[in-house]
């Protein structure tokens, strides 16, 4: 399993999305495409086994637990979620090769990951919402989230935006 899984993210980090299939990735792994629908159920199985690992909402679904909501700021827990986005997206070209694919392709994998997300931001959004009556936290986050996502989607194409790098830690 963990050969295949490696040997997507490698088929992912090298040819994109459109490189991606079966044949491929059991080639590369140096299996029988059998193994990826006997251990994951097809390319959507493998696809979902392999996001579950790397993607921010779904793999650090419980980053702020309920009792540290009460602990901090409102602010405070936002800024660490986003940052935790940011540095999740930074650190994986393959993963942001994905989410460049969720925004071109509706197929059943893009709406799984999508349901998934949903639901994890949803539960994260419950236990700040009531910390505040001073803002709308589900549409400032949703701004704050899609801009984040934007720009970590954009410095494939683009270095910098309005000044601010897009390529190092520091921007």
């Amino acid at each position: 399993e963990r050969k295949l899984l490696n040997a997507l993210e490698e088929q992912i980090n090298e040819t994109g999305m459109v490189g991606v299939g079966v044949n491929a990735v059991a080639k590369r792994a140096g299996v029988s495409k059998e193994l990826i629908y006997r251990y994951f159920d097809g390319m959507p199985g493998l696809l979902l086994a392999w996001l579950q690992e790397q993607d921010f909402w779904t793999a650090r679904a419980g980053l702020i637990k309920d009792e540290e909501s009460s602990q901090q700021t409102p602010a405070v827990l936002i800024l660490s979620m986003l940052h935790a986005q940011i540095e999740a997206l930074a650190g994986s070209e393959s993963l942001r090769e994905i989410r460049r694919w969720e925004l071109i392709e509706q197929n059943e994998v893009t709406e799984q990951l999508a349901q998934r997300r949903e639901k994890a931001a949803r539960s994260f959004i419950g236990r700040v919402d009531g910390l505040t009556q001073e803002l709308d936290v589900p549409a400032v986050v949703s701004i704050m989230l899609a801009g984040v996502l934007y720009m970590m989607l954009r410095s494939r194409t683009e270095s910098h935006f309005l000044g601010v790098s897009l390529r190092t830690n520091a921007g």
